[in-house]
């Protein structure tokens, strides 16, 4: 009974192929770990400067101000014209 189950297991190892035994099942896991990893802190990323990105409403920007004066102005700059 024991020696069987000792096989069987035995068997199931070698023919499950566990992907951490070999080296190619390695790199596989590894590169898993990394999209994850880098895609979870690509989307953190996208938060954070989607918070900090404000865009101004129309209604904030002020109307160009328009500068008066409160006497005459003259047309010409100077002396008399020259004719």
């Amino acid at each position: 009974m024991k020696k069987t189950l000792i096989l069987l297991i035995l068997l199931t190892l070698a023919e499950s192929g566990c992907s951490y035994l070999t080296t190619s099942g390695r790199q596989q896991a590894a590169y898993a770990r990394y999209v994850r990893r880098s895609s979870y802190a690509r989307v953190k990323m996208q938060k954070k400067h989607w918070r900090r990105v404000k865009i101004p409403s129309p209604e904030t920007q002020s109307e160009p101000q328009i500068a008066t004066s409160s006497g005459p102005e003259s047309v010409t700059a100077g002396g008399s014209p020259s004719q």
